[in-house]
């Protein structure tokens, strides 16, 4: 008996009876030499291994015919200490291999990889996200690279590939360990360095050589912190491994693959594009073989859970949802939205979709609109896919041939020139925003965003919002709605396409019938002055305390010079009523006004003789004959309110280009025979405004930086 521990496929060797030692969550190798002959050992023996920790709890794991004589187990544990063995073989009188005993100890990890720190995957409580046994969350964004255990694909190419998707953020591989999609098995494209993976069609006679290096590939992505996402074969057209091989050929190739690769954190996917009582029968093989209970799907034609005729074959969602262009990738969200909202819930994510560049079609918007989309619908991740990789192309070779001398090629792509594509870039940009903020715990909300998007968090907490492209020329900003009173928010832009940053400032949401909107400051500037005014537009005239103007008026406090301040002043509702900020002529000041015409009250930022648009426009109505406006500008933010002494209506806080010092004044343009205003009353606002902005109802962010996709990022600020 020899055992080592397992990294990169090397192996140390040891003596019968000596304690094996590893780390936790890696695995360790034990080898058997059996002492009775068998003609074919991988059919005619089975051998099992119990494994039992300090508690009594035992875990019985397959074990695997190396070649010749030896065989195999592989083991791994988050239990420290140690841990007895024996072996369980179906021919008791080899006593090579049945009821050897042994010792493994299990020390804590001392490494950095996540996959060893944290541990196999399982399903999380909440039936919506995957986890390692430790409880820390994992985020799945998959690559497909179907035929990367091919022997087109050098062993220094699949390094390469490796190596750029963990450092785009690749968290697993979906790779296929049996018969290829879009090519018959037993034919040269399906060899590796080792040759064939089988001798027989029925998959009765295996060949140990192609697996070990296959167990090289596999220990490379799992040394590297990626999840290998096993399918043992396809199951569609002139690939079906079903048709070919037959229930209990694949069950044994099951079996093998459970026995080689169990130890490692990996994934099982039953078969590719696959369905039928068959094939959930070989489901609830491997749940029941298997010593981890990890997570297990079928990639399917559209559903996983569909795809089986006992849902308790599989414990998470994989769908595709066919290729194409941006209809394809719009009509993947359906989709996904229905699988997420299937009971028993249960994790569910896009397998498949719209491969980039597949057929010259599908570029990096599509790979971005998909990603975002699903994640804020509910997907416990996502996979991606390129031309020229999943199929592991090279220059002469696509690796897709359907019959013996017949080829039917998709991309003429290469793995490298796939690999190059800037959607997986971005796509891992977003991954890594996303694990800034308590994703695992995100629901949908498509409540929260406008119908064209897609929204999700915690409330309270965090808000994202995803804001398609809406076309040429379009800055419109994104609308957050729903908000919770008094959570302070800071916002930013996230730009998907380069991962850059563009913050949107700080908000909160107040009640305006309950909060104080303005906070006047003890630094009275004027105090209802009744001399004073200098007439810019119209002549004016004081009567009894007020000041009364007509159309085109505009006066000011020719003294006032500030840039952050708060007016007041009392109007009669029946004509346009305004307070002048920031006034250095009459082409350019900030307006905040009632209009009795357009029954609302709203802000204009005149710029160079342009008013622009209606900031904040809110719609008042049935107001008693007096009221009082209140406006504030501080930084690069204003608000103002409207009081009858019945009700008080505010906008929310806006956003204004003018910054600088200027005068104050009043305001009335052309609505209302005349405006009598009095109890006029500036005050310095200086700190009161700027950091949060207030809002109401919604939050509007500031204009779109340029006129593409975006997301939208609203984090509390504590």
């Amino acid at each position: 008996m020899a055992a080592g521990l397992f990294s990169l496929a090397a192996f140390a060797s040891a003596s019968p009876g000596q304690v094996l030692r590893t780390q936790a969550n890696v695995a360790v190798e034990v080898a058997f030499t059996s002492q009775r002959h068998h003609v074919n050992s991988f059919v005619e023996v089975v051998l099992d291994v119990e494994f039992t920790d300090s508690t009594g709890k035992t875990k019985k794991v397959p074990a695997f015919w190396a070649g010749g004589e030896i065989w195999k187990v592989r083991f791994a544990s988050p239990t420290l200490g140690k841990q007895s063995y024996r072996s369980i073989c179906s021919d008791h009188a080899d006593k090579g291999l049945d009821g050897v005993t042994g010792t493994v100890e299990i020390e804590p990890y001392q490494g950095a990889n996540p996959l060893y720190k944290h541990g196999q995957l399982r399903i999380a409580a909440d039936h919506r996200h995957f986890e390692h046994v430790d409880g820390t969350s994992f985020f799945w964004l998959a690559d497909t690279w179907w035929k990367a255990l091919s022997k087109r694909l050098t062993w220094e190419g699949f390094q390469e590939l490796t190596a750029d998707r963990v450092g785009k953020g690749f968290s697993a591989v979906q790779i296929v360990c049996g018969p290829y999609p879009d090519e018959l098995p037993f034919q040269p494209l399906w060899e590796n360095e080792g040759g064939l993976p089988y001798k027989t069609k029925e998959f009765s006679a295996v060949n140990p050589s192609y697996f070990d290096y296959a167990d090289r590939r596999f220990a490379h992505l799992v040394d590297s912190g990626i999840v290998p996402v096993i399918v043992g074969g396809w199951g569609r057209g002139d690939c079906d491994a079903m048709r070919m091989v037959g229930i209990e050929g694949i069950k044994r190739h099951w079996r093998y693959l459970i026995a080689r690769y169990w130890a490692y954190p990996t994934v099982w996917i039953t078969g590719g594009e696959a369905q039928g009582p068959e094939w959930t029968k070989v489901a609830l093989m491997i749940r029941a073989t298997d010593p981890c209970d990890r997570p297990i799907s079928i990639h399917p034609q559209q559903s996983g859970r569909l795809s089986v005729t006992d849902e308790g074959a599989v414990n998470f969602d994989m769908l595709q949802t066919g290729h194409g262009d941006m209809a394809a990738g719009m009509a993947a969200i359906p989709q996904l939205k229905a699988a997420v909202a299937r009971q028993p819930a249960m994790p569910a994510l896009i397998g498949e979709f719209c491969y980039e560049g597949h057929m010259q079609s599908a570029y990096q918007d599509v790979e971005r609109y998909v990603f975002w989309a699903s994640m804020l619908s509910g997907a416990a991740g996502l996979t991606y896919g390129a031309a020229g990789v999943w199929h592991a192309s090279v220059d002469g070779d696509p690796g897709v041939q359907s019959a013996p001398g017949v080829n039917r090629v998709y991309d003429l792509t290469t793995w490298k020139e796939g690999m190059a594509y800037p959607g997986s870039t971005q796509i891992g940009l977003g991954k890594r925003l996303l694990e800034t903020l308590p994703w695992s715990r995100f629901e949908p909300h498509p409540e929260w965003a406008e119908a064209d998007s897609f929204a999700a968090g915690v409330p309270g907490e965090a808000r994202v919002v995803y804001q398609p492209r809406r076309g040429v020329y379009n800055w419109t900003g994104t609308i957050v709605k729903g908000l919770e009173a008094d959570v302070p928010y800071h916002a930013f832009y996230f730009d998907p396409v380069r991962g850059k940053q563009f913050d949107a400032g700080d908000f909160m949401r107040v009640d305006p019938e309950h909060t104080p909107v303005f906070r006047h400051s003890s630094a009275v500037l004027a105090d209802d002055p009744l001399d004073g005014w200098q007439d810019a537009g119209t002549a004016t005239r004081r009567v009894d305390g007020k000041l009364i103007g007509q159309k085109g008026m505009l006066t000011i406090l020719p003294k006032i010079d500030v840039a952050d301040a708060t007016a007041s002043v009392e109007a009669r509702s029946d004509a346009e009523a305004g307070l002048m900020l920031r006034y250095h002529d009459k082409d350019n000041y900030v307006v905040a006004l009632y209009s009795p015409l357009l029954h609302a009250i709203y802000i204009h930022d005149r710029r160079s003789g342009d008013y622009g648009e209606m900031l904040g426009k809110v719609e008042v109505r049935d107001l008693g004959p007096r009221i009082t406006l209140t406006a504030t500008v501080c930084g690069d933010n204003a608000i103002m309110e409207l009081r009858d002494g019945v009700r008080k209506v505010a906008t929310q806080s806006v956003r204004i280009a003018n910054r600088s010092k200027g005068s104050a004044g009043l305001w009335m343009y052309q609505v209302g025979d005349h405006q009598e205003y009095s109890n006029y009353r500036l005050s310095d606002a200086t700190g009161k405004l700027t950091r949060p902005v207030i809002v109401f109802s919604e939050f509007r962010a500031p204009g779109l930086p340029s006129p593409q996709d975006w997301v939208l990022v609203l984090r509390r600020i504590r």
